[in-house]
């Protein structure tokens, strides 16, 4: 008797828009082997898409056409937070957009290169210094990011003014609300950054700022 040959549409029609590879031994019953050979054939025929690196986390694009990377990432790496410009494009200090945005992660904790971001491995004592400044969302499975004050004063931080990829003549200040003038301050103060030094051009630049701003 002849063994029942199952399409991969049906297959792929029982896996979510993000699976492991290993997912298939289990959901299958195939050994790593004959799911690798699987994997292989829907990628060469466009019917899925790899993360990347040795991350083993796959895109349903059959189905799921439209792919949000965060969320496959997330799989990949639990740790990850979205940092750099990204953070301050999407609130709108700049209209600047990366290529690969920029996410950090747990250095100690898995971690792979992908191709939708640069992946910058970071101490704990990084990943506990930022954890005031994130912006959590309220849906489960995507990624937190840094708050905007916090995204650039550790970028300016870490790379400073123009090797950051951004000068202070890059970014709309006249944007930020009172309440992020003050959060720049907290980041400041937390990261180690000397505000007055580093944001005096800012300050110069903006027509809305307020020397009295206070601290929190």
């Amino acid at each position: 008797m002849s063994r029942k040959t199952v399409s991969a549409t049906e297959r792929l029609k029982q896996l979510p828009a993000f699976f492991r590879g290993s997912d298939l031994t289990m959901r299958f019953g195939w050994d790593s082997r004959l799911a690798s050979q699987y994997l292989h054939a829907w990628k060469s025929r466009g019917l899925i898409e790899g993360l990347g690196g040795h991350s083993d986390v796959y895109a349903n694009t059959l189905f799921y056409p439209h792919i949000d990377w965060s969320r496959a990432t997330l799989m990949a790496m639990p740790t990850a937070i979205c940092i750099g410009i990204e953070p301050l494009r999407m609130a709108g200090w700049t209209t600047q957009i990366q290529q690969r945005p920029d996410i950090a992660v747990h250095q100690r904790r898995p971690h792979y290169k992908i191709a939708p971001y640069n992946v910058f491995p970071m101490p704990a004592v990084w990943m506990r210094e930022v954890s005031d400044g994130l912006s959590i969302p309220p849906e489960r499975g995507m990624m937190p990011a840094l708050r905007p004050a916090w995204a650039l004063a550790d970028m300016v931080k870490r790379e400073g003014w123009g090797g950051c990829g951004l000068d202070a003549d890059d970014l709309d200040w006249d944007n930020l609300s009172r309440e992020e003038w003050s959060d720049l301050r907290h980041a400041c103060a937390v990261l180690s950054v000397d505000y007055d030094l580093e944001f005096s051009q800012a300050c110069e630049l903006a027509e809305n700022w307020e020397p009295d701003t206070p601290s929190p």
